[in-house]
């Protein structure tokens, strides 16, 4: 019965053609010399023996998977290993049944963790992990995933609308019908949207944006409540619709202009996103798995 030490794992998300040439890389850093080779479509098998001639030797199976790369490595003495072309002890059952030997064992120890991808095989220590497992993300400002500037953008778009609707000073531009337009329903759901970094997300912080604070004016308008807040002149853009909506019909202007206004914040959301992706793009591979 042959002596040595085995072992298998699974790599998700790994590409094969590059994990071979990986591979290769590790075996000729521990001093190994690729002794044969046998490369198939969808697996490939490595005989290494080692450099100095004396020592274990190495044979690793790789298999293509639908979604990765399954890895065997069996570790033997040099000699061992077979010496014909095309042999290979993986192929003769000597992976299942194998006495030990110390020596292999302590190979088969070093050349795990180098075949693995680094990211399998990191480990942070608890105590600089970047973020508690149990409190979210977003709170720690992290704007990899596009939370963050998709919240605060929202409340600074919403604001800067209620501002215009409500507070903003008297002045020219107030008559001003297509301004007022522009900057309620282009120019906030286009800030909003552009830092929502998504078409699904633009959609919610534009509709947000211009719904509350209109909801609010309609309300005021129709005499409901919050009569503070209602302002002469009006806002043109508002009243053409309720002037259009008589009565409490008028509560629906508040989702006709949000939906509007979704719209233009889809289309920036799709350029934000562009502009500042969410996510690193990673190189695609040029064979899929």
């Amino acid at each position: 019965m042959v002596r040595g030490a085995s072992s298998h794992f699974s790599l998700k998300g790994t590409d094969f053609d590059s994990y071979y040439s990986l591979a290769l890389g590790v075996l000729q850093n521990f001093d190994f010399l690729v002794g044969d080779a046998l490369r198939l479509e969808d697996r490939a098998l490595l005989r290494a023996i080692p450099r100095s001639g004396a020592g274990p030797g190495a044979e690793l199976e790789l298999r293509r998977r639908p979604k990765g790369v399954d890895v065997h490595v069996l570790v033997v003495p040099s000699e061992e290993l077979p010496t014909e072309p095309g042999q290979f002890l993986m192929r003769q059952g000597a992976f299942v049944a194998l006495d030990s030997d110390p020596a292999s064992a302590a190979m088969m120890t070093d050349l795990l963790p180098a075949l693995r991808r680094d990211d399998e095989q990191k480990r942070v220590d608890p105590r600089f992990a970047r973020t508690p497992t149990n409190i979210p993300e977003w709170i720690f400002f992290n704007l990899t995933g596009g939370s963050v500037t998709w919240f605060l953008a929202t409340v600074l778009a919403t604001t800067g609308a209620a501002y215009l609707l409500f507070w903003a000073p008297d002045g020219p531009y107030r008559e001003n019908s297509f301004l007022i337009g522009a900057l309620l329903l282009v120019l906030a759901p286009v800030w909003s949207g552009m830092w929502a970094r998504s078409a699904g997300r633009g959609f919610v912080a534009a509709f947000v944006t211009v719904g509350i604070p209109v909801t609010i004016y309609v309300v005021a308008a129709l005499g409901w409540g919050l009569t503070d807040l209602r302002r002469v002149p009006g806002v043109y853009t508002i009243d053409a619709f309720l002037t259009s909506l008589a009565g409490s019909s008028g509560i629906f202007v508040p989702f006709l202009l949000g939906i509007l206004a979704a719209g233009v914040g889809a289309g920036a959301g799709i350029i934000g996103g562009r502009i500042f992706p969410t996510r690193m793009k990673h190189p695609k591979s040029s064979e899929p798995i």
